[in-house]
């Protein structure tokens, strides 16, 4: 299993020369997030609101094999990603490839959830 992180990692790495989109979801509140590698631009989205609010300058960091960390420019560390496919929106049935924890409390609170990017889908739970 940690040789596929880390080949996943690895390809992961390769692709970053093409844009990218990371998109998460959370419940409990209804926060989606979405990052982009080109424009280094962080958006939340409130479900119910629809009120959004961007964070500029948003580093992509590669903490390790499969581990990722979006660092605000001051240092403060906003969302935790895993490419371990264990990732939950903790409302649907998907599989998402990353796991988050959003740590910039936009939505009041500490957050877990899940992320596709461009590269990585969610898969049914029930596929294998």
């Amino acid at each position: 299993m940690k040789n596929l992180l880390i080949i996943l990692s690895g390809t992961f790495i390769s692709l970053m020369g093409h844009a990218d989109i990371i998109r998460c979801g959370f419940t409990e509140p209804f926060v989606t997030s979405e990052y982009s590698t080109t424009t280094s631009v962080l958006t939340y989205v409130e479900d119910i609101t629809g009120t959004k609010h961007s964070i500029r300058n948003v580093q992509f960091q590669i903490r390790g094999p499969g581990k990722f960390e979006l660092i605000k420019k001051t240092g403060e560390v906003l969302q935790v990603l895993e490419l371990n496919y264990q990732g939950s929106d903790g409302m649907s049935d998907f599989q998402y490839p990353y796991s988050v924890i959003d740590k910039s409390r936009v939505a009041g609170k500490l957050n877990q959830g899940g992320c596709t990017s461009n590269f990585f889908q969610e898969k049914d739970s029930d596929e294998e």
